[in-house]
């Protein structure tokens, strides 16, 4: 029997430091959308707050007892739908965390995983305020099993494999990827999905990131072979699909990669 599976990605720019103003565009994305009844919906990185790192600290909640995780709760009860999002953690040790977080159909957070590579080149200085995560993070959704990952942990493969080999169909990320840069974006979620053999989904900030740097949107869905599902230009907008989960199987089995593994040769 198929597993089909609605996916929904909100690709927006954030309004730098205005929380209510960003939920209040989740939340119209959302009504807007109500009809296609997503099973999945993912949200750029650090969507509520917009992407500053030298803001980090301002903008940092506690997760769950925050407002952000508060929205997010709400808005997967109101809509029955499973929705993943970022937020700038502020940890009990005081020490902040680039967090994605998972609620399930009934409100509950149900994941929660700390952005393992952190980025500090090319103007960047998110290493200055972030702490980075170091454990792997799948979750058990009522459709099968999700990998999470964050903006630049999409350049280490081996992240990836690992969350191939803990049973990951869909690995989720969001992010704030500047458009200088967008043809590694598209490239790396594409070779993520065909190397691993499941599918990739990447929504990304559209507009102004920084006061000095734009992201392109440019967010896509790629399936176990490699192909383009869906996708969405460089302005705020919504990526809509259905998916097929079974396709991994089918996948795997005309071309067995992962089973050809030479584990004796190397570590992963």
């Amino acid at each position: 029997m198929a597993r089909k599976v609605k996916i929904l990605g909100i690709q927006m720019q954030s309004v730098f430091d205005d929380k209510v103003a960003n939920y209040q565009k989740v939340s119209k994305a959302l009504s807007e959308n109500a009809d296609f009844e997503p099973d999945l919906v993912l949200l750029p990185e650090t969507f509520n707050s917009g992407y500053n790192a030298r803001n980090f600290e301002q903008n940092a909640e506690p997760i769950p007892n925050d407002t952000t995780s508060m929205f997010l709760s709400g808005m997967a009860a109101k809509y029955s739908t499973n929705i993943a999002g970022t937020i700038i953690e502020k940890c009990h040790d005081a020490t902040l965390k680039n967090t994605l977080v998972v609620f399930d159909r009934e409100g509950a957070l149900c994941a929660k995983y700390n952005k393992v590579h952190v980025f500090s080149h090319q103007g960047s200085d998110e290493g200055k305020y972030i702490t980075a995560g170091d454990q792997i993070v799948t979750v058990d959704l009522d459709f099968g099993k999700v990998g999470l990952s964050v903006c630049y942990d999409l350049r280490f493969p081996e992240l990836f494999r690992s969350l191939a080999l803990s049973g990951a169909e869909i690995v989720l990320c969001p992010a704030a990827w500047p458009d200088v840069r967008v043809d590694h974006w598209l490239t790396l979620l594409k070779a993520r999905a065909i190397e691993n053999q499941f599918f990739t989904f990447g929504v990304n900030q559209v507009g102004k990131v920084t006061f000095s740097r734009t992201d392109g949107g440019n967010s896509v869905l790629f399936d176990p072979w490699g192909e383009l599902v869906a996708s969405c230009d460089s302005t705020q907008g919504v990526l809509r699909a259905q998916i097929d989960l079974d396709k991994i199987n089918e996948v795997r089995t005309k071309l067995p990669v992962l089973q050809d593994r030479r584990e004796d040769v190397y570590e992963i």
